[in-house]
C-alpha cells in the first residue's frame, strides 16, 4: 500500500511538472522610436535561442507567446539599433523604445508632417541629426552639427551670439535667428513675433534634431526659412543610471553636469544639471550658465502617452561687438571700444514647461496635444542703449489625424491648431558706462500668433503618395507706449494661406523620388516695425515665399551609400531690408525681390560596420554640398522718406556664400576607441548688398578621439580629447552684414571665431 502511494505521488508530481512546462506565457507591448515617440509598426520581435519571432502591427502593438517564464527579446528594425530585452513573467506590458540609428538616417522615421514615414520615404528636404552626432566635437556648441546639413548653416563667433539660416533665410538677422520656426518636443520657442534664440539648450540634453528645409505650412504654419524640431534626450529602453561628466578647454572653458536617466516600461525619464564657463577667445567674451532640463514621458495606458517638460537656464554673457578689417589686423582678440566701454552684455533667466499627451482614441485615430508656457528676464546693456525685458508667453498645439479606411486610394487626413500669446515689458535706458541712465522708452508688446492646419495623404498606388496640406496664419502686434502716447497702436497682418502639394514615387531601396511646391509668409518683428520716429509703420507686410523642389533619395552598394540629393527654387517677394539711418537706429521696408536657387547634395558611406565582424567595428566618411545661387532680382534701398537712394537688382544676396563643403569620418573599434574628424569649407561671401565687401573664404579642420568602454556590469567610462581648427585658421564666422562706418572710419564687418583650441573630458556613468 505504502508504495502505491509513492508511485501515485511521483505520478502527480511529474504530471505538474509536465503542465508547468507546457504553460504558456504571453509577451505583450508596443515598439516606439525612442525620441520621436511615433509607434514603430514591422519592428521584428524575437526570443532569443528559439525560433519564435513576430513583428509589430502599425501601431507598433506586439504578442508573443513563449513557455519560459523568463526570457530575452530581441527587438530590431531597419534604421535602428537592436535592442536586447529582459522579461519575466511578472512583466504586464512592454514599452520598449528604440534609438536611431546614426549611420543609417535614411531609414529613420521622422516626425515631419506627422507621416510617420522613413526620411527616405518623406516628400521634401528634411534632416535628422542624432544627439550622437550633437556631440561628436566638444559638445557645447551646436555649429559643427548644424553646418553638416548641405543647405543649413550656423555662424558662430562667441557662445553668446550666433546665427541659424536655412537656404539664405534668416542669414539677413542682425542678431537671433529669424523666419525659421523653433521647436523642443513640439513646442515652440520661437516667439510670437517670429524671433528665437536657442541658448537656453544645452548641447548635452538633446536627443535629436530634426530640420525641415523650405517652407513647412502643411503643418508648422507660414515660415519661409524651415523647422528645426529639437528633442530632448530620453533614457535608453532598461537603463537606470547617474552619469557625471567633465570638460576642460582653451580660453577657459569648463564644464561639469549630472545627468540621472531611468528608461522603464511606466515612465522614462531624463534629468540632467550643469554648470559651464568660457572666458571667451576674445576680450569682452566671457560667458556662463547653468541649466537645468527634465524630459519625463508616462504610459499610463496601452492608448496614452504623456510628457513633461521642464527647462531652466542662467545666462551671463558678455558681447565684444564687430571689428574692422585692420582692428582684426592687429589684434583680433580686441573687443569693440564701444562695447568695452558701455559693458556690453545679455543676462538672462529662462524657464519653459510644457506637458502634452499622445493619445489612440482607436486604430484609425488619434490626437496628440501640448500646453506650455515660456517666461525670461533679459537685463541688456547695448552700446547705443540699456534694455530691461520681461516676457512671458502661453499657448498650446494640437493636432488630430484620422484614417477612414478608404480601399480605393487610402488617404490619411491631419488637422490641428496652434496658438501662442506673449506679453512683453520692456523699458529703455541711456547706458551710462554700462549702467541704467535716464529713461528713454517703456513699452508693453502683447503679440498673438494663430495658425490652423491641414493635411492629407493619399496612396495613389502602393509606391505612389499625393500630399495636400494648407495652414491659414494670423498675427498682431499691440503695443502701448507709455512715455509717447503717440507711438502706440495695433498692427495687424492680414491673415495668410499657405498650401503646399507634394508627390512621391518610391522605386525601391535604390530611389525614391519628391517633388512639391510650397509656400510660405514671415511678418517683421515686434522690434522692426517701428518707423525712425518710433511710430508703428503701418506700411509694412510680411515677406512672402514660393518653394519648388525636386528630391532624389536612396542607398546603393548593398545599402551602404546613402545619398540625397535636392534642387530647389525659391522666389521672395516683399523682401524684409534693413536701412541704418543714423547710429543705433535701423528701419525696415519691403523694397526687394529676390530668387534662391540652389543644389544639396548629402552622401554616407558604411565602409565598415559591426556585423563585418572587424577590430574596427564602424568606418564611416561622410560629406554633404551645397551650391547656391541667390540674387536680388529687383531690389531698391530707400531712404527714411522712401526716395530710392541705390539700385542693386542682380547683386549677389548678401552674406551667402557660393559653396560650401562639408565632410567627416566617424570610425569606432570593438576595443572602445573612437574617432571623429570633421572637415568645412566656406566660399568667400559679399558682406554688404552693394557687393563691394566680401569675407575671404576659410577652412577648418577638427578632429577628436576617445575611447568609450564598460568596466564592469555598473561602471562606464567616456574618455577623449579633442583639437578644433587644428590648420590654426584666422577666419570670421559671425559677420555683421551692411555694416555703416561712422566718422569716416570703415565698417565693422568682422568677429573674428577662436584660433588652434584643444579640450579633453571624462564622463562616469554608474549603471544600477
Amino acid at each position: 500500500m505504502k508504495l502505491i502511494k509513492y508511485c501515485l505521488a511521483i505520478a502527480v508530481a511529474v504530471c505538474g511538472c509536465m503542465q508547468a512546462n507546457a504553460q504558456q506565457y504571453t509577451v505583450k507591448g508596443h515598439v516606439y522610436d525612442l525620441q520621436g515617440r511615433q509607434a514603430l509598426g514591422g519592428a521584428t520581435i524575437a526570443i532569443i535561442n528559439t525560433p519564435i519571432s513576430i513583428m509589430s502591427d502599425d501601431a507598433g502593438y506586439f504578442e508573443i507567446k513563449t513557455n519560459q517564464p523568463e526570457a530575452i527579446l530581441r527587438v530590431s528594425m531597419s534604421g535602428y539599433q537592436a535592442q536586447m530585452v529582459r522579461f519575466t513573467h511578472q512583466n504586464r506590458e512592454l514599452n520598449i523604445q528604440l534609438e536611431a540609428d546614426a549611420i543609417a538616417l535614411n531609414e529613420v522615421r521622422i516626425t515631419a508632417y506627422s507621416s510617420n514615414k522613413t526620411g527616405k520615404e518623406t516628400a521634401g528636404a528634411v534632416a535628422n541629426i542624432s544627439g550622437s552626432q550633437l556631440r561628436q566635437g566638444s559638445g557645447v556648441s551646436l555649429q559643427p552639427a548644424l553646418n553638416s546639413i548641405p543647405g543649413v548653416r550656423m555662424d558662430q563667433s562667441t557662445l553668446s551670439e550666433s546665427r541659424i539660416s536655412i537656404r539664405g533665410n534668416g542669414v539677413r538677422a542682425p542678431w537671433g535667428i529669424r523666419n525659421i520656426k523653433i521647436y523642443v518636443n513640439d513646442i515652440p520657442v520661437t516667439e510670437a513675433d517670429g524671433t528665437s534664440r536657442i541658448e537656453a539648450l544645452a548641447v548635452s540634453d538633446i536627443g535629436q534634431a530634426e530640420i525641415i528645409k523650405g517652407p513647412a505650412s502643411s503643418i508648422y504654419g507660414g515660415g519661409t526659412g524651415g523647422v528645426i524640431n529639437f528633442q530632448l534626450q530620453r533614457s535608453p529602453y532598461q537603463e537606470q543610471s547617474i552619469e557625471v561628466s567633465s570638460l576642460a578647454g582653451a580660453y577657459g572653458l569648463r564644464r561639469v553636469a549630472t545627468t540621472y536617466r531611468n528608461g522603464g516600461d511606466k515612465m522614462n525619464s531624463y534629468l540632467s544639471y550643469g554648470w559651464q564657463q568660457y572666458n571667451g577667445y576674445r576680450q569682452q567674451s566671457n560667458d556662463m550658465r547653468r541649466f537645468l532640463a527634465g524630459n519625463f514621458q508616462f504610459f499610463p495606458s496601452e492608448k496614452q502617452i504623456i510628457t513633461i517638460l521642464l527647462n531652466r537656464t542662467t545666462q551671463h554673457s558678455h558681447i565684444p561687438g564687430s571689428l574692422t578689417q585692420q582692428q582684426v589686423e592687429e589684434n583680433p582678440r580686441q573687443a569693440n571700444a564701444a562695447n568695452i566701454d558701455k559693458q556690453a552684455a545679455r543676462y538672462q533667466n529662462w524657464t519653459r514647461i510644457g506637458i502634452g499627451q499622445q493619445y489612440l482614441f482607436n486604430t484609425r485615430f488619434s490626437n496628440a496635444t501640448s500646453i506650455f508656457t515660456y517666461f525670461y528676464d533679459l537685463d541688456h546693456p547695448l552700446p547705443y542703449a540699456y534694455i530691461r525685458n520681461y516676457y512671458q508667453s502661453y499657448g498650446g498645439r494640437t493636432r488630430f489625424t484620422y484614417d477612414p479606411g478608404f480601399a480605393l486610394f487610402p488617404t490619411k487626413f491631419t488637422v490641428g491648431a496652434e496658438f501662442n500669446q506673449a506679453n512683453t515689458k520692456g523699458t529703455q535706458y541711456v547706458n551710462e558706462h554700462g549702467n541704467e541712465g535716464a529713461i528713454n522708452g517703456n513699452s508693453d508688446y502683447k503679440n498673438i500668433l494663430y495658425s490652423l492646419f491641414y493635411q492629407s495623404e493619399t496612396f495613389i498606388s502602393p509606391k505612389t503618395t499625393l500630399a495636400i496640406g494648407l495652414s491659414y496664419n494670423g498675427l498682431s502686434y499691440d503695443v502701448s507706449d507709455y512715455l509717447v502716447a503717440a507711438q502706440s497702436g495695433i498692427k495687424r497682418f492680414k491673415p495668410q494661406a499657405s498650401p503646399r502639394i507634394a508627390l512621391s514615387r518610391n522605386f525601391g531601396n535604390m530611389l525614391s523620388l519628391h517633388g512639391s511646391i510650397s509656400s510660405g509668409f514671415s511678418p517683421p518683428s515686434g522690434s522692426e516695425i517701428k518707423n525712425v520716429d518710433g511710430s508703428i509703420n503701418s506700411r509694412l507686410q510680411a515677406e512672402k515665399g514660393i518653394n519648388y523642389e525636386i528630391n532624389a533619395k536612396g542607398n546603393l552598394l548593398q545599402s551602404r551609400l546613402a545619398y540625397d540629393l535636392a534642387l530647389f527654387k525659391m522666389d521672395m517677394k516683399g523682401e524684409l531690408i534693413a536701412q541704418s539711418v543714423q547710429q543705433g537706429i535701423t528701419i525696415y521696408n519691403n523694397a526687394g525681390r529676390t530668387s534662391h536657387n540652389g543644389v544639396e547634395l548629402a552622401l554616407s558611406y558604411i565602409a565598415i560596420k559591426e556585423e563585418d565582424g572587424k577590430a574596427i567595428s564602424l568606418f564611416r566618411p561622410y560629406a554633404a554640398v551645397t551650391y547656391s545661387h541667390f540674387r536680388f532680382d529687383d531690389y531698391k534701398i530707400l531712404d527714411a522718406q522712401n526716395q530710392v537712394k541705390a539700385v542693386y537688382d542682380g547683386n549677389e544676396l548678401t552674406g551667402i556664400a557660393p559653396w560650401v563643403v562639408s565632410a567627416g569620418l566617424t570610425m569606432e573599434t570593438r576595443a572602445g576607441i573612437y574617432f571623429y574628424g570633421s572637415y568645412f569649407f566656406n566660399d568667400r561671401l559679399p558682406l554688404n548688398d552693394a557687393n563691394t565687401d566680401y569675407n575671404p573664404s576659410y577652412q577648418v579642420l577638427n578632429g577628436k578621439i576617445g575611447f568609450k568602454k564598460s568596466l564592469s556590469k555598473h561602471f562606464e567610462i567616456n574618455l577623449y580629447a579633442g583639437l578644433d581648427n587644428i590648420t590654426n585658421s584666422r577666419y570670421s564666422s559671425l559677420t555683421s552684414l551692411n555694416a555703416v562706418a561712422y566718422g569716416g572710419g570703415s565698417p565693422a564687418y568682422f568677429g573674428p571665431s577662436p584660433t588652434r583650441s584643444g579640450y579633453g573630458g571624462l564622463n562616469i556613468k554608474y549603471m544600477f
